[in-house]
């Protein structure tokens, strides 16, 4: 029924009014924060340009979705970062349990919650990329934080450096904020040919264009 899909469509899009709570954690310097949403679109965006450049052999119509739904859970349970110490298998959990109540004014709600879990296991190609332009997404609009001075290790606490992870990076004098995100997310997308070597080399070397820093700056 229409009205399901309307129900559905106003559960949803409260994603659009959920901050990123890793921008919030690291303080960016912005008048508006990006809000899930915001993110979701961006994954959808990097995917496209990045299967036209790899040419890779998926199933784009599954990732798409994959993409546009992965976060839903976070209606429920909220955006939670590395530095909320959840462990991932709760935080599956929890999710899991929010998607099926989020889904379930629809008739392909086993479809919706199917696609989760396969993104969840990260087993299948489909789901391997689209972790991979999910924590990829992230780095880069890091990357912008940092490039633009709107955040950078100068706003890191002692709460945060209870962190290990953390904690080693920023121990070591290395890295940038922006570095750091990239290390951490690493295993997800090093697969892909994006590694270590190719950040520094490449990925880091790539600025905004002009026009978004000037749009940003103002």
């Amino acid at each position: 029924m229409i009205n399901n899909a309307i129900k559905f469509y106003y559960n949803a899009t409260q994603l659009k009014d959920i901050l990123r709570q890793g921008a919030v954690q690291w303080h960016v310097d912005k008048k508006r924060l990006e809000s899930i949403a915001e993110h979701i679109y961006g994954t959808l965006i990097l995917a496209i340009g990045m299967q036209s450049e790899l040419n890779l052999q998926l199933d784009m119509e599954k990732v798409m979705k994959m993409l546009t739904i992965h976060e839903l859970e976070e209606i429920i349970i909220g955006d939670f970062t590395p530095l909320d110490n959840i462990s991932s298998e709760e935080k599956i959990k929890m999710g899991k349990k929010a998607v099926k109540k989020i889904t379930e004014s629809l008739q392909m709600q086993d479809e919706l919650i199917a696609i989760t879990d396969e993104f969840n296991e990260c087993k299948t190609k489909e789901a391997k990329f689209c972790i991979a332009m999910d924590k990829l997404e992230c780095v880069l609009e890091f990357k912008k934080y940092v490039d633009l001075g709107q955040t950078s290790l100068k706003k890191i606490t002692p709460k945060m450096l209870e962190n290990k992870y953390l904690k080693a990076y920023v121990d070591s004098g290395k890295y940038d904020l922006a570095d750091i995100f990239f290390l951490y997310h690493m295993p997800a997308y090093k697969d892909f040919g994006i590694d270590e070597n190719y950040w520094f080399k490449n990925l880091k070397k790539i600025e905004m264009c002009d026009t978004e820093k000037n749009i940003l700056q103002k």
